[in-house]
């Protein structure tokens, strides 16, 4: 796993992720609901960072050390802030998407970041 930067979101959005279903429906229109395992998976969420240029620098780091998405990080529970005990422990962290850096002045940046929870196959 990859280590990702320990600094504190000013803002957090979280999406639960999804659970494997599958909807089949005869002729007639009767139809039945098939539930495909019991664990939730592609959990999301969005971070928002204002950062000094060392933790920007971490945060691509991070990304080219993941490679984009290919390896999981290792995500601190202090980032999740108040959802920390929704996630569920069986989730695996990665890029969802590559890090937006916008300059709010020199040596002030923010930082765009989302990340989504896989369930991987073991």
């Amino acid at each position: 796993m990859t280590a990702f930067p320990s600094q504190c979101p000013v803002s957090r959005s979280y999406t639960p992720g999804r659970y494997q279903t599958r909807r089949f429906e005869s002729v007639s229109g009767a139809g039945t609901t098939r539930l495909y395992g019991n664990k939730a998976f592609d959990a999301q969420i969005s971070l928002e960072y204002v950062a000094d240029d060392e933790v920007s620098q971490a945060f691509a780091e991070s990304w080219h050390e993941a490679m984009g998405s290919y390896i999981p990080i290792d995500v601190p529970k202090s980032v999740f802030g108040e959802y920390q005990y929704v996630f569920p422990a069986y989730l695996e962290w990665r890029w969802a998407e590559e890090p937006s850096f916008s300059s709010i002045q020199p040596n002030l940046t923010r930082v765009s970041v989302k990340l989504i929870g896989t369930l991987e196959i073991r």
